[in-house]
């Protein structure tokens, strides 16, 4: 998987255009969750419904008589499978486009981990850190004991970094 940052206009004005032209999927939900997280906009094309429904699964989709009056998407994640074989070589190719006012991910693929799990953890690093909160990246396990006590111990690092491979004590 591929992270661009998009520096022309043409390719994402070409990419909202051809979904124009398509049936959508289009709900909101939340990068992270309601209270810790931004309000987010997926828009899919309809015959590739599986893919909101893996983003929708991963994140959690906003049913429509719940969505709050206040909810303001800060970020929009816009799925446009045909871009990987007509302008990326077969690529799967995910394109964040950054700007102060929205996060805009470009999903020019179908596979719903880079660009709907990885990518909304980019969403959440992005403006958190422009906000002032923290998005960890981190495992996290809950422990009750018998007398109903609570630890929650969480181990900082990346996915695929060897976490649950580490022999040394904590």
């Amino acid at each position: 998987h591929t992270i661009l940052v998009l520096t022309g206009i043409s390719t994402r004005d070409e990419a909202l255009a051809w979904l124009q032209s398509q049936e959508l999927a289009v709900f909101d939900f939340y990068a992270g969750k309601q209270g810790i997280g931004v309000d987010a906009l997926a828009v899919v094309p309809l015959n590739a419904v599986f893919f909101a429904l893996g983003l929708a699964m991963l994140q959690g989709m906003i049913p429509l008589d719940e969505v709050p009056q206040d909810f303001t998407p800060k970020a929009v994640l816009l799925c446009v499978p045909p871009f990987r074989h007509t302008h990326f070589n077969g690529k799967q190719i995910g394109v964040h486009n950054r700007t102060d006012e929205l996060y805009e991910i470009f999903a020019f693929n179908l596979y719903p981990g880079p660009s709907a799990k990885k990518g909304v953890y980019g969403i959440l690093i992005d403006i958190g850190a422009r906000e002032g909160w923290i998005a960890p990246h981190c495992s996290a396990v809950q422990v009750i004991t018998p007398y109903d006590n609570s630890t929650i111990i969480m181990h900082e690092g990346a996915s695929g970094g060897g976490k649950s491979e580490m022999l040394e004590p904590v």
